[in-house]
């Protein structure tokens, strides 16, 4: 009798186990089944990335916030985001391949401001730079480096002609000389050092409508954004539910001044009516923080849900020098003409997610900079660490 209770005891207790077994089995497949795949990060999920773990999956993109989170949070993690962001660079790269990109800025009392953009999208990792500005400021930007290539579009001096001919004729001149180079661009920044000459924001305003039908992609800094902030050019940035929709966002990078005066002047004061109206942008709000966000077309949102909006918390330097938007304008340039050679290549990109590496890239090339420096820190010294802090995070997109 003792043997067939000892007998009956080790049944119940096998199929115990097996009932737990089972139990656990149950709950996993429940836990697989129902685990909310929303929840991934934007535009990741299992059938794009067989690999994506939950530990990918938590992060969503507005919780990037730094290059440190992007590089240690997840192994998986990085090598998503630069197939979206970057190209890779390998034997069969060609002189133009890593972005031909294009700076409309430079007048007589601003040199600068250009050349610190253009080589900013050279040290990026774009391969080529063109400059166009005004013929009295040639010489001035040629002689900071030879790496760039610079373009004298007008003349200044024809623009402030009393003659309206006169002006006119400089007008279109610099229109043509511009407009006939962007099929070579993959990007175009527009502002720094333009000036506020109303010939050259007439000129300016016909290249930007002319870009955006060519598929360019833009990025507007400085003089252009009060450009845009001008009645006469409203319509460059309103939204016309006639218009076609274009495929390609532009950028926009105000601080906090030039977002202000841009809220006035076509949001009422009002950052919800503001968004309503705009057309397809994104605008990286210069701060502390920066801020990226996208403010989509009509329609242009096919998950109401997906995230549109990034933060840069990327440590800067403490010394706010002269030419630092200039150097970001740049960087962000370098991006958008990835984005479309990516594009171009068939590849899943995210322009919100560019920009927020650009942003990124320029806060702690300038905090590298300025541990150098401290107070006598200034705008190429920041260049000169440019380098280094892009391959530190996209060394794996080179093939050799």
């Amino acid at each position: 009798m003792y043997y067939y209770a000892v007998k009956r005891q080790i049944v119940k207790m096998h199929l115990l186990s097996f009932i737990l077994i089972f139990a656990s089995f149950s709950t996993a497949s429940t836990f697989t089944s129902t685990h909310n795949q929303s929840d991934c990060w934007t535009k990741l999920d299992s059938e794009k990335d067989p690999s994506c773990s939950c530990e990918v999956s938590s992060l969503r993109m507005n919780q990037l916030k730094t290059l440190s989170q992007l590089q240690t949070r997840s192994a998986s993690l990085l090598p998503i985001v630069l197939s979206k962001t970057v190209p890779e660079l390998n034997s069969q790269s060609h002189k133009g391949s890593s972005g031909r990109i294009g700076i409309l800025g430079g007048s007589e009392k601003y040199t600068g401001a250009p050349y610190y953009a253009a080589m900013s999208s050279l040290r990026t990792g774009a391969d080529l730079a063109t400059v166009f500005c005004a013929e009295e400021a040639c010489t001035a930007i040629k002689s900071y480096s030879p790496e760039l290539m610079v373009q004298g579009v007008y003349s200044a001096s024809r623009m402030q002609s009393s003659d309206k001919l006169v002006q006119q004729k400089e007008v279109t001149k610099m229109v043509d000389s511009v407009t006939n180079s962007l099929d070579r661009l993959h990007a175009l920044v527009i502002g720094p050092g333009l000036g506020r000459d109303p010939a050259v924001m007439n000129a300016t305003a016909q290249i930007i409508r002319d870009a955006r039908k060519k598929g360019v992609g833009l990025v507007l800094d400085a003089d252009a954004l009060f450009l845009l902030s001008l009645e006469d050019y409203h319509d460059l940035l309103l939204r016309n539910d006639d218009d076609e929709r274009e495929e390609n966002a532009f950028v926009l990078t105000p601080n906090v001044v030039e977002y202000e005066r841009l809220l006035n002047s076509i949001g009422n004061g009002s950052e919800d009516h503001f968004r309503n109206v705009t057309k397809d942008v994104i605008i990286v709000k210069k701060g502390h923080h920066d801020i990226i966000e996208r403010f989509p077309s009509k329609g242009c949102i096919e998950n109401e849900k997906q995230i549109m909006v990034m933060t840069c918390e990327e440590k800067g330097g403490l010394k706010r020098s002269g030419g630092i938007g200039d150097i970001l304008a740049g960087a962000i340039g370098t991006f958008v003409g990835w984005n479309k050679i990516l594009s171009n290549q068939g590849a899943d990109t995210d322009l919100l997610l560019s920009c927020w590496m650009a942003s990124s890239f320029t806060k702690r090339s300038t905090n590298a900079a300025f541990k150098k420096k401290k107070r006598s820190m200034t705008a190429p010294d920041i260049l000169e660490e440019i380098g280094a802090v892009v391959d530190e995070t996209t060394s794996s997109t080179l093939s050799f």
